[in-house]
């Protein structure tokens, strides 16, 4: 859950710069340096499509600043002529790239997500395709004292003193983070899914209640505190849970995959 409630920049040209800060900082490359993620181009020229780059990750960004004034409908709607848009001007693109990443002032929304990876499927792209919402953004700026400074001084949190954090015992899942990043890759797309169900009944997926219930079935006191032995079976727990829903049924009726595997993963963890 965030922490905040930051407002969505209204500024397109400091909405690309906030952008290309923030996959610095997640990506952990040169950070504010602009170095590994640049902006391309300016603004009146022709941009073939994206705003934001990587050659290093190999990683292409759109930015769509959007008015949130405006019915969820109407946003969606345009967001998705943009994308199909920028996606034909990305054809003449001179840069060796296999990630696209849409970030935008909207919310996070699960029709463009489904569409984007539909849109993949049906095209047969050679790159995979991302949707970033405001609610994503947020989350990641909220990670980095840099950024919220930058760009949003007035939401720093007065620091306080806090209690060191208890050392992980050996052998616990939070001590090896490739694995550990597995895990919270897999719990994101079951909970997602399950949005998915639980938006036709206008109910909320219980992330708290869902971890907790791991947590208890490896008899540990969290997530990280699992015993990092269990790995297999915990992948193969979550990988049914995500085959269960609705999304991942029909998924593999058409032969589309649900997950990566944890090889696949660490090849491209985003």
């Amino acid at each position: 859950m965030a922490n905040y409630q930051l407002p969505p920049l209204k500024d397109e040209r400091l909405f690309e710069e906030l952008t290309c800060d923030l996959f610095n900082f997640v990506e952990n490359t040169s950070s504010y340096e602009n170095i590994d993620f640049q902006t391309f181009g300016v603004k009146g020229q022709n941009q073939k499509g994206i705003d934001v780059f990587s050659s290093k990750t190999k990683t292409v960004v759109q930015c769509k600043l959007k008015s949130i004034g405006k019915k969820d409908e109407i946003i969606r709607k345009n967001l998705i002529q943009d994308i199909n848009a920028d996606l034909e001007k990305v054809k003449d693109l001179r840069i060796d790239f296999d990630k696209f990443v849409f970030v935008s002032t909207f919310r996070d929304d699960t029709q463009i997500q489904e569409y984007l990876s539909q849109l993949k499927n049906e095209q047969q792209l050679p790159f995979h395709l991302y949707y970033w919402g405001w609610d994503t953004i947020t989350k990641h700026i909220e990670q980095s004292e840099g950024l919220l400074q930058k760009y949003f001084p007035k939401f720093i949190k007065k620091t306080k003193p806090v209690k060191p954090k208890l050392e992980l015992p050996e052998g616990a899942l939070g001590k090896e983070l490739s694995k550990k990043n597995y895990i919270d890759y897999l719990k994101k797309r079951y909970g997602d899914w399950k949005q998915i169900e639980l938006n036709k009944k206008g109910e909320k997926f219980n992330w708290a209640a869902f971890t907790i219930s791991l947590s208890k079935r490896y008899k540990a006191s969290g997530i990280n505190y699992i015993d990092v032995r269990y790995f297999d079976d915990f992948v193969a727990y979550l990988k049914s849970r995500i085959d269960g829903t609705i999304m991942g049924k029909v998924n593999k009726s058409k032969g589309i995959k649900n997950y990566s595997s944890f090889e696949e993963f660490l090849e491209n963890p985003i």
